[in-house]
């Protein structure tokens, strides 16, 4: 029998509910991220942040309000140069090295423990309070009203932009608003997976959910299935065999895509 042991503990409680919170966020815009084929632009907004990090722990304000900034900040640029013709990536791959060059530059000037450091780069989902999954489940809240509403949107202004300007739809409005709900789901989702993983959260459950899914609706509706799911076995799997909470549910999700892969290639 499994043993699920983990969740009679309060931080198993903490980490399951806050988990399941950040898979679904990630999860649902990173569908939007995988359609517009955007996957480094996750992982690249995570590399920035550490600047946030560097400076926080510099001046001595809390890393993750700072981090949130530049997260944020970031987004939009890199969003204001992909309408201006510049793809992301383009962006993303000039600013990624000197991002965290800055940041590593920033950590060591501000002299703190490493350990803090660690957390940011590696997470631990684990060491998540009530006051994090409160956070987490407020902006949970308005990523799901935001895809309800704008889903539809997102997915037709990708294939065809132009069109969606003829109906009407104001695309870099909402476009806009995803990156700040993007950057602000990746900065509140560091301490789960860390800034080296949290991408993975982003792109590999909407990947997976693409290879079995025949409509957008649902790679919608799979994606933060598989994502969930990631959470909940990956907490138990760390807990059994005793290894880093963030490396099980990543292997977990790295996994479903393997096997998803399987079934698109074999199940033709």
């Amino acid at each position: 029998m499994m043993d699920t042991g983990i969740f009679a503990y309060d931080f198993g409680q903490i980490a399951l509910i806050g988990g399941i919170l950040g898979a679904l966020s990630t999860a649902l815009l990173g569908n939007v991220v995988v359609l517009r084929k955007m996957t480094f632009l996750g992982s690249g907004i995570a590399h920035l942040s550490f600047v946030g990090v560097g400076l926080g722990l510099l001046i001595g304000v809390e890393p993750r309000i700072v981090t949130l900034v530049v997260a944020i900040t970031s987004a939009l640029a890199l969003g204001y140069l992909s309408r201006k013709g510049i793809h992301e990536d383009i962006g993303i791959g000039v600013l990624f090295s000197t991002s965290m060059a800055l940041g590593i530059i920033l950590v060591n000037l501000s002299k703190v423990d490493s350990s803090r450091v660690m957390a940011y780069l590696f997470g631990d989902i684990l060491a998540m309070n009530w006051n994090d999954v409160k956070v987490l489940a407020i902006l949970t809240a308005i990523i799901l009203t935001f895809i309800a509403v704008f889903r539809d949107h997102l997915v037709y202004s990708t294939f065809d932009e132009d069109f969606s300007k003829i109906l009407g739809i104001k695309i870099s409005v909402i476009y806009y608003t995803f990156l700040v709900l993007l950057a602000s789901s990746i900065v509140l989702t560091i301490n789960m997976l860390g800034i080296i993983l949290i991408s993975a959260m982003i792109v590999v459950p909407a990947a997976s959910a693409m290879l079995l899914s025949r409509t957008y609706q649902g790679m919608f509706k799979l994606s933060p299935l598989l994502s969930t799911s990631s959470v909940f076995f990956g907490l138990i799997l760390s807990w059994i065999y005793d290894i880093p909470s963030s490396a099980a549910i990543v292997l977990i999700q790295g996994l479903a895509f393997f096997f998803a892969f399987l079934i698109k290639i074999f199940g033709k």
